[in-house]
C-alpha cells in the first residue's frame, strides 16, 4: 500500500476543517439540524410582532416549563428570544423535544436554521 504524505501547507488546514467538522457534530450530508443536537425542527414554535421582533408579552408562548420540564407541546415551555443572524428579525422560540422542554440554545439553533432557509 502506498502511503500519502501531505504537506504541512495542505495538511494543517485540511486538519483544521476536519476537526471543525467533528467539533460542530455533523457532516456534509447531515440533513436534520446536525449542529442543534440532531434536534428536528418539527415541533418548533415561534412568534413575532409585526415588526418581526421578539414580543415583551406573548401571547401564544405562555408557557412557563423550564429546560427538562415535561411537555405535550412548545407551548408548554418557557420561550427564549432568538434573533436570525445578519439580519434584525427575531422571536420567541420555544420546542418540545422527545416529551421535554428544550434549552434556548438548540431552540434558537433550530430558529436560526429556519431563518436561513427563508
Amino acid at each position: 500500500m502506498k502511503r500519502v504524505r501531505l504537506s504541512r501547507r495542505v495538511g494543517a488546514p485540511l486538519l483544521a476543517v476536519l476537526v471543525l467538522v467533528v467539533a460542530c457534530g455533523g457532516s456534509a450530508s447531515d440533513e436534520v439540524a446536525p449542529a442543534c443536537n440532531g434536534i428536528s425542527p418539527a415541533n418548533l414554535a415561534y412568534e413575532q410582532t409585526a415588526a418581526g421582533q421578539c414580543p415583551t408579552t406573548p401571547k401564544l408562548l405562555t408557557g412557563t416549563g423550564t429546560v427538562g420540564t415535561g411537555c405535550s407541546d412548545a407551548t408548554d415551555c418557557a420561550p427564549f428570544c432568538c434573533q436570525c443572524p445578519g439580519t434584525s428579525m427575531g422571536a420567541d422560540v420555544a420546542e418540545c423535544s422527545n416529551g421535554n422542554c428544550l434549552d434556548g440554545s438548540t431552540a434558537c439553533c433550530l430558529y436560526q436554521q429556519q431563518c436561513a432557509q427563508q
